[in-house]
């Protein structure tokens, strides 16, 4: 993404000016965010705000990039327990610093008593996916849910006890997106709701998923019912009475981001077979019959994708409502779905069951979690529990001639097998092409309960695996207590993970202090800009005709610079900045 900056002519050297902090600073601590605060100082002139911290552990620095003479400025990536030492600098256009002359204190209280225990089992962070690690954390005891955020070795560094449904995810204006029941909101890192949008004619949220669209839309599910005859009665007797009965079901829908209005309604299953049933379909109370509990659109031929649990199937459907394909086990669909049966080709091979949070990764394939319940369909004999196994999975569709391959697969058959009944995601890692996968509400490892003592415990591991045919684990963070001694004792769990690049906005910003002098007849450009991104040097004699003449050099402290040697003795140019 292009992000123009201040266009400057060759004028010559900007003069200095005074600087003085003329109010402040202070902090002040989020309530909704404990590990959170706002900064607040006062400038005589236009200057941009570093803070410098010292927790006695470690140190950490961030800057900022808008100029101004107020500053209100949120501080993010405190850790618990700290009394942080927070020194301020500012600077103006012409990089003119001073420092406060004292630094503040904030004291971070410990985690709450009920917050999830921890324990890091691997972190390579060389090997890994810059950035940090988000999700919804739930202490089953007691049913407390946190909003959480953590680090490359597994440290809290943002958490908020506000009240969410299962996911959350960060937008790239750095602020959280979180589905509820009846609207979804827009929280800023401070725990405040700065955006609501209520959902259009009273048509419920179902708690899986909500996804923000780049058409000014928002993706979710819908609960439903619908009366179906000639419907099982049970999912392990083939001959048992066929039913008129309410089944649990699901439509997708698209709503406006601008006004709330219904954009489109699809029923599932008017589109898929009514009485199919799997080995889930009467676990929950309700007869539910899809637990639709994902959607994606895919943007190479604007349609949707769907997965749907109680079925162990991704579908895939046009805007028209046309089905397209279903991925999953051929058992059991009547023979007018046959054709939209995905074929599998090639070895290794299996289909997931009860799935999770399918994503198209940028090589076009299809990645998602594969919780793998039972691992067969009725009315075929399931794998118990404790010889299960979860795993991410990548399948690639050709959707020409209808197969699927699969292409890499993590969990099936490396040493540390792990098997979550439910929930679980994963997510391709562009940087490093890693995946992040969440084996959400871990029963077994290896076999075992997590815990001796305790057999209802579950277990909440994210992993970081390379994307190899041998994966390697480059981080593993467990919540689980290790040393309680409850019987019982419930665990913890997360529904998904999301690696997010930053805590703040990841929004490219312009340039707002270009500055152009000469040394020795050539042109030297300096400014300041996120030091998490790299910028383009452009040059026009018109202002019509841009070149790219190269890269500006980081000089520290959000700083950069960049020589034009080529100038000396040429026309006057015009530069700028364009943001990578």
């Amino acid at each position: 993404m292009l992000s123009a900056g201040l266009i400057m002519t060759v004028t010559g050297s900007l003069n200095s000016l005074g600087l003085t902090i003329t109010a402040g600073p202070t902090f002040a601590p989020s309530a909704a965010a404990p590990l959170a605060g706002v900064l607040e100082l006062a400038t005589d002139v236009a200057s941009r705000v570093s803070v410098s911290v010292n927790d006695g552990t470690n140190r950490w620095q961030r800057s900022f990039y808008d100029y101004s003479t107020t500053h209100s400025v949120p501080l993010l990536g405190f850790k618990a327990n700290r009394a942080n030492a927070i020194t301020v600098t500012v600077q103006d256009r012409s990089r003119n610093a001073v420092t406060a002359r004292q630094p503040m204190i904030f004291t971070t209280a410990p985690l709450p008593s009920d917050f999830p225990k921890s324990v890091l089992l691997a972190s390579q962070p060389d090997k890994m996916e810059p950035g940090y690690t988000l999700f919804r954390l739930q202490n089953y005891d007691d049913g407390a849910a946190y909003l959480t955020i953590v680090d490359n070795i597994g440290e809290v560094v943002w958490y908020s006890a506000l009240r969410s449904t299962l996911d959350v995810r960060q937008l790239p204006n750095g602020n959280l997106f979180l589905p509820l029941t009846v609207a979804f909101a827009e929280v800023n890192m401070l725990g405040q709701t700065v955006n609501r949008w209520g959902v259009p004619n009273g048509i419920n949220i179902d708690f899986h998923d909500g996804v923000p669209t780049s058409r000014n839309s928002i993706l979710y599910l819908s609960d439903n019912y619908q009366l179906v005859s000639n419907f099982p009665s049970n999912a392990t007797h083939p001959n048992a009475p066929l039913l008129t009965t309410f089944v649990l079901c699901n439509h997708v829908i698209e709503m406006s981001s601008t006004n709330n209005a219904l954009l489109n309604d699809w029923s599932l299953i008017d589109m898929l077979q009514p009485t199919r049933i799997n080995y889930l379909t009467f676990s929950l109370g309700d007869i539910d019959t899809e637990h639709a509990n994902a959607v994606i659109e895919d943007p190479s031929d604007d349609s949707l994708i769907v997965s749907m649990r109680h079925q162990d199937a991704v579908i895939k459907f046009s805007r028209s409502g046309q089905l397209k394909w279903i991925l999953g086990p051929h058992e059991n669909w009547y023979a007018q779905f046959r054709p939209y049966l995905l074929t599998p080709v090639g070895t290794p091979f299996e289909w997931s069951y009860g799935q999770h949070a399918p994503i198209l990764t940028p090589q076009g394939t299809l990645l998602l979690f594969d919780d793998g319940n039972f691992r067969a369909s009725p009315f075929a004999p399931g794998v118990p529990d404790a010889d299960n196994y979860s795993r991410a999975v990548e399948y690639s569709i050709n959707e020409q001639t209808m197969e699927v391959t699969q292409v890499w697969d993590y969990g099936r058959t490396n040493a540390d097998r792990l098997y979550t009944d439910r929930a679980g995601n994963a997510d391709w890692l562009p940087q490093q092409g890693n995946v992040l996968i969440t084996f959400a509400n871990t029963l077994y490892e290896n076999g075992a309960y997590p815990s001796p003592i305790a057999p209802g415990a579950t277990m909440l591991r994210i992993k970081e695996v390379t994307h190899d045919a041998d994966p390697q684990v480059v981080f593993d963070l467990a919540f689980f207590d290790y040393g309680n001694t409850a019987t019982n004792f419930l665990g913890y769990y997360a529904y998904r993970s999301h690696r997010i690049p930053d805590l703040y906005s990841i929004l490219p910003q312009p340039v707002a202090d270009l500055a152009v002098q000469f040394r020795q007849g050539a042109a030297l450009l300096t400014f300041s800009a996120n030091e998490a991104r790299a910028y383009t040097v452009q040059a026009s004699p018109n202002l019509a005709q841009w070149e790219d003449i190269g890269t500006a050099e980081d000089t520290g402290n959000g700083n950069f610079e960049f020589a034009d040697l080529e100038s000396a003795g040429g026309p006057l140019l015009y530069y700028r900045v364009v943001t990578q």
